[in-house]
C-alpha cells in the first residue's frame, strides 16, 4: 500500500499571507523569475517555508504541502525554482539543495531523490501540465493544515523490533528524511504496538520513584502507575 497524494487539487479561495521566518522554517526557496512575463517585476523572489501542527514536524509532508502552495503555483513565471533545507547557522550558499524545478522537467537531491512520494507527485503534476499545457490549481494549505497523511514508512503496525536499539537505530536513520522531532514522538508512539520494548525501563524507573519518595502519599501514586501501566500494557516479569 503506498500513500496517494491528493492528486484532484481545488483551487485556492484567497490570497495566502506569508511571513519570512528564517530562524524557524525548514524550507528556504528561490523563485528565479522569467524576464519579459507581464507579471514579474524583478528577477528573483525568496523565502521561507515552515508549518503548523502535524506538518511541522514531518518534513516529508511539509515538504509536499509547500510544493502545492505557494511554491508551484510559481511556476509559470518562473525559469526555474529551487528549495533548499534551511539551516540557519549556515550561510545560504552552503545550504542543501533538495529539488530544482524547470517549467517541463525537475531534479531531485538527496533524501528527496530516493523518496517515492515526492517523485509521483511531481511526475504527476507534470504529466497533467504537459498533456494540458496549463498548470493546474492547487489547493488550498490552509484548510488542509492538520490533514493526517498516511505515510507507509512511518506505520507501527509493520513493524515488530526485537529491542528497543533496534527500534531507536530505526528512528535514527529517519531523522535526516522527516526530522528529529517528528521520530522523537514517533518512538513515543511505538510503545502501544510494542510495550514490551518499554515496560522493564519503565518498571524500573517507577519502582525507584517509589523507594525514593518523600511521602506515604508519593510512594502510593507511583505504585498506583506501577499498576495502571502493567494492566494497560500487559506487562509480564521476567522469568
Amino acid at each position: 500500500m503506498t500513500m496517494q497524494p491528493a492528486y484532484n487539487r481545488k483551487p485556492n479561495t484567497g490570497t495566502p499571507e506569508f511571513s519570512a521566518d528564517p530562524i524557524n522554517s525548514t524550507y528556504r526557496w528561490e523563485l528565479h523569475l522569467t524576464p519579459g512575463h507581464p507579471r514579474n517585476r524583478v528577477a528573483l523572489l525568496d523565502g521561507y517555508s515552515k508549518g503548523m501542527g502535524f506538518e511541522n514536524t514531518n518534513k516529508l509532508v511539509l515538504l509536499y504541502r509547500k510544493l502545492v502552495n505557494p511554491v508551484l503555483p510559481y511556476l509559470s513565471r518562473c525559469d526555474k525554482i529551487i528549495i533548499f533545507e534551511q539551516n540557519p547557522g549556515l550561510p545560504k550558499e552552503f545550504h542543501t539543495k533538495l529539488l530544482e524545478i524547470m517549467p517541463h522537467d525537475y531534479r531531485a537531491f538527496g533524501w528527496v531523490a530516493s523518496d517515492s512520494f515526492i517523485n509521483e507527485f511531481l511526475q504527476s503534476y507534470y504529466a497533467e501540465y504537459k498533456q494540458t499545457g496549463i498548470i493546474t490549481p492547487v489547493e488550498d494549505r490552509r484548510k488542509n493544515v492538520r490533514k493526517a497523511f498516511y505515510v507507509p514508512e512511518l506505520d507501527h503496525s509493520k513493524y515488530d523490533f526485537k529491542t528497543q536499539q533496534e527500534l531507536q537505530d530505526f528512528c535514527r536513520r529517519l531523522v535526516n528524511k522527516y526530522s528529529a522531532q517528528c521520530m522523537t514522538i514517533w518512538y513515543h508512539k511505538h510503545a502501544e504496538f510494542q510495550p514490551e520494548l518499554f515496560s522493564t525501563d519503565v518498571t524500573g524507573a517507577l519502582q525507584h520513584q517509589v523507594h525514593a519518595a518523600p511521602s506515604a502519599e508519593a510512594a502510593e501514586a507511583a505504585l498506583s502507575q506501577i499498576t495502571e501501566m502493567q494492566s494497560k500494557f500487559n506487562t509480564r516479569k521476567p522469568q
